[in-house]
């Protein structure tokens, strides 16, 4: 597919959900109360699964994300340091519990994927008034690459966070279970040496995951 039917297909589609998309915040909790994190290099880095589609619901306004084999981690960085540092988000991997290696998929990518599987049932209530990438109406588009985590510099002292999606066509297998988050060595500013790498355990495998 073109990069140009791909942003029609997108835009189109949009203009149809914006109406009924609600914007919803993201619950932060302080960094030190994440199971799932790790520090090093004054880096701290935590990672919060949202491996059911309830607790995607809260995050985002699509009901059934993990039925339709989307897995969102929130990632929150520390940077404790007095150096600029950056993460290359291309670059992470989920370590699945059957050492599977995933790479994210892009949350542009995810929406067109997402609500085109809804396009014919929202197509009849567009109108020549819809905002394809209304922040006010609230846009899915808009939204899920805000939350997305970005490949910026992280100030000294400052704490950001955003998303990953990982994607199984196993969909009904919740895949952050047993898997472990590999984030390469954070960049420093002044081409100081690499800050990393992590490697983040997530959800323990349940005693019936863990059968065969």
């Amino acid at each position: 597919m073109s990069l140009r039917r791909l942003t029609i297909i997108i835009l189109v589609c949009s203009a149809a959900w914006a109406g009924d998309y609600r914007v919803k915040p993201v619950r932060l909790l302080p960094i030190e109360s994440y199971p799932s994190q790790m520090t090093t290099g004054g880096i701290t880095i935590a990672v919060d699964s949202y491996s059911t589609d309830e607790k995607s619901y809260t995050a985002f306004d699509i009901k059934d994300l993990n039925s339709r084999g989307y897995f969102p981690v929130n990632i929150i960085i520390r940077n404790q340091t007095p150096n600029y540092v950056q993460i290359r988000t291309q670059n992470i991997v989920l370590l699945t519990s059957d050492a599977q290696s995933l790479y994210a998929t892009s949350s542009t990518l995810l929406v067109e994927d997402v609500i085109k599987a809804g396009f014919l049932s929202k197509l009849p209530k567009m109108s020549s008034h819809d905002q394809t990438i209304s922040t006010k109406e609230g846009s899915p588009l808009i939204d899920f690459t805000t939350k997305e985590l970005k490949n910026e510099p992280i100030d000294p002292g400052a704490t950001v966070n955003g998303f990953l999606f990982f994607y199984s066509a196993e969909k009904k297998k919740n895949i952050l279970s047993g898997s472990a988050i590999i984030i390469p060595p954070l960049t420093v500013e002044g081409g100081k040496k690499g800050i990393g790498p992590f490697s983040i355990a997530l959800e323990p495998v349940t005693k019936t995951q863990g059968q065969k």
